[in-house]
């Protein structure tokens, strides 16, 4: 038993040595290759910043003659780069990665086996803002793996076409969709030239796709819609769409969308979206809100006065004047709301 115990012993011990060689041995040989990637990518990163520095009006042979393993060498650097640039340097560094053949090798991995590798792809294409990749990322909106679809949708955005937001408007309507945010962003970064699809997408019958419509609509300015917005409002059955159709309605900052906020102020209407109405009268500036506002103070309902309180605050001069003077006959609870306005505003104009 002893010498059994002994065997074990010495076999473990040798499997632990031969593991600890074998570390060691894969981080020398990482440490050698990233030695080795930096030396031989130092000379393109180095024509990479001069290149940009110089707006990329000289260089652009030069990098585009630089031999294939020293450019993947540099590549991190240059797709950084690719990422953040605007203007002529970003048009510059674009026609290097054309001209290297980097865009069609993308195009090809869209449709790659490996998520990793088409979501690589879908973010390079989106950073060069390649309008023939549209229906390739398209095609990723339905892709079962979820960053992936992230990633397409946010190359989406960069690209700005508005051709594709039907096609990422009905994503939405799909199990574990991209974050609402995100896709609300995406579709304002296509432009006032998507504001037709997004109106007709407020029949979509999905709750979620017509918050996000709605959404889009008020941060693109779409005055246009004001009126398809103010229906959604009255009579959406979502509450959570109509709350976001009333911030739409105050972002557009239309006299049309006066009258449709007011009405939803009415006591028979939900607490939520009777706070967002209150909210929503500030945003659009009217001081013919004010005495509507100056009603819903008395709420029971601590959100909904919290929210005429400082809307009233910002409607200027007339609405501090209506805060004061509420202030002198309001109970405890509203005397509540009107100070803490009035506090506020005091604050704002000594700063």
């Amino acid at each position: 038993m002893p010498g059994l115990l002994a065997i074990t012993v010495a076999v473990l011990a040798g499997v632990v040595a031969v593991i600890a060689s074998a570390i060691v041995a894969v981080r020398v040989r990482r440490g050698f290759r990233r030695r080795r990637r930096d030396r031989i990518g130092a000379a393109p990163r180095r024509a990479l910043l001069a290149f940009v520095a110089d707006n990329g009006e000289r260089g652009a042979d030069e990098l585009i003659a630089v031999p294939e393993p020293a450019w993947r060498a540099a590549l991190p650097s240059a797709l950084g780069l690719l990422g953040k640039l605007r203007g002529d340097a970003h048009r510059a560094l674009v026609m290097v990665f054309l001209r290297r053949g980097m865009a069609s090798r993308a195009l090809a991995d869209l449709t790659a086996r490996g998520s990793v590798r088409r979501a690589s792809a879908a973010q390079l294409l989106g950073d060069l803002e390649l309008r023939p990749a549209v229906p390739g990322l398209c095609g990723l909106l339905t892709d079962h793996n979820h960053e992936v679809r992230v990633v397409a949708v946010r190359a989406l955005g960069r690209i700005g076409d508005p051709a594709a937001a039907w096609r990422l408007i009905a994503s939405l309507d799909r199990p574990d969709p991209v974050p609402s945010l995100l896709a609300t962003h995406t579709l304002v970064q296509m432009g006032p030239d998507a504001e037709v699809t997004l109106s007709a997408a407020l029949d979509h019958p999905e709750a979620r796709v017509r918050a996000v419509c709605v959404d889009a609509l008020g941060l693109l300015g779409a005055t246009a819609s004001a009126g398809r917005i103010a229906r959604v409002l009255h009579e959406d059955r979502n509450p959570d769409v109509r709350v976001a159709a009333a911030a739409a309605l105050g972002r557009l900052s239309t006299r049309t969308a006066l009258d449709p906020l007011i009405a939803e102020l009415a006591p028979d209407r939900p607490a939520g979206l009777r706070a967002a109405a209150a909210r929503a009268l500030g945003d659009l500036g009217s001081p013919a809100a004010v005495p509507h506002l100056v009603t819903v103070l008395r709420d029971g309902e601590f959100w909904v006065a919290h929210e005429a309180a400082h809307s009233l605050r910002r409607l200027g001069p007339a609405g501090l004047t209506a805060l004061r003077e509420t202030l002198e006959v309001a109970g405890v609870d509203t005397a509540g709301h009107c100070h803490e306005a009035l506090a506020l505003a005091a604050i704002l104009e000594a700063a």
